[in-house]
């Protein structure tokens, strides 16, 4: 990942960050429909603007606890991706943080790296780990 802008979130309790150039929008799809038989962390898939994505839940992704399903679940849209995040919250716009990027702790396959900051860590999530089928 590279120096510039980044889109933070939460989920799963945890800060995530992925490049603003990634995002192409954030939703509330009326419906998530869960796929039997998926991985956990692929929560299934949902209708944006008419286009079926799937639905990656970052909070599963990471190694944490999956996201319980809500009336209002809130998508991070990519660009060049067949699949949206499912995260808890949008945290904002923020530059590239300054300090050292290290790497993911065992068992976080989903981040490139972490960058500890004095506010907490800021996870560098992988948007292109996961492929329309939900395989990593």
């Amino acid at each position: 990942m590279t120096a510039g802008d980044l889109l933070a979130f939460r989920a799963g309790g945890e800060r995530f960050a992925i490049p603003l150039e990634r995002v192409r929008e954030a939703a509330r799809p009326r419906r998530i429909t869960p796929l039997p038989g998926a991985p956990p962390w692929w929560s299934g898939v949902a209708l944006i603007r008419g286009e079926a994505l799937g639905i990656v839940d970052v909070a599963a992704a990471v190694g944490l606890p999956p996201s319980p399903p809500r009336l209002s679940s809130l998508v991070v849209v990519l660009r060049g991706c067949d699949h949206a995040l499912l995260v808890d919250a949008i945290d904002g716009v923020e530059p590239f943080p300054a300090g050292p990027v290290t790497p993911p702790p065992p068992g976080r396959g989903a981040l490139l790296g972490v960058v500890v900051q004095d506010e907490g860590a800021l996870s560098l999530f992988d948007v292109d780990r996961f492929g329309a089928k939900g395989e990593t």
